[in-house]
């Protein structure tokens, strides 16, 4: 994971967490290419390695 994907991740989890929905969220992120949404995905449902 780049370290700007690193960031999205966290911004996009403390919005989640704080009710917005995941299409809203993703929506203000055009530039994420569907591999690294899926990543941030895969990492905020615990499936990440750390």
């Amino acid at each position: 994971m780049t370290a700007m994907v690193r960031i999205a991740c966290r911004v996009i989890e403390r919005r989640v967490m704080a009710g917005e929905s995941w299409e809203t969220v993703i929506a203000d992120y055009p530039r994420l290419t569907a591999e690294q949404v899926e990543e941030i995905q895969a990492e905020l449902e615990g499936g990440g390695e750390q």
